[in-house]
């Protein structure tokens, strides 16, 4: 049986357009920003939204982890500002967005865009 990381890299290889370097532990959304920091070299995220119908997340970039978790902007438990990523609208299956990294980010944040959501996100880093 191939290993998670290897079936992500065939994934993620199809077409060539996108070279996954980090690979982060899914994110459970609860409410709350959640950050992470973007490793040397990376040039794009690969997001995962593995909500159902309805689970919207946002995603949003600073040069601190202080500073991209602010940029969502948290009110009532749910993200209003940032790079919004819908789920899919069927409920089957995750959508994935490629995102560009600004130059001046060192960290991304991620939450829930639709207050009492909890699905998984992945992120994956990478060129």
């Amino acid at each position: 049986m191939r290993s998670q990381a290897t079936q992500r890299e065939q994934f993620y290889n199809r077409g060539g357009d996108f070279t996954p370097s980090n690979y982060e532990p899914d994110f459970t959304m609860d409410g709350t920003a959640q950050s992470a920091a973007i490793a040397s070299g990376a040039s794009r995220l690969r997001v995962n939204n593995q909500g159902g119908t309805g689970e919207h997340i946002r995603i949003a970039f600073g040069a601190t982890a202080a500073e991209a978790e602010e940029n969502l902007t948290i009110t009532t438990g749910a993200a209003t500002t940032g790079h919004f990523i819908a789920a899919n609208s069927n409920g089957n299956g995750t959508v994935s967005e490629d995102i560009g990294i600004p130059a001046n980010a060192g960290f991304y944040a991620i939450a829930n865009a639709v207050a009492g959501d909890t699905q998984a996100v992945s992120v994956t880093q990478g060129v």
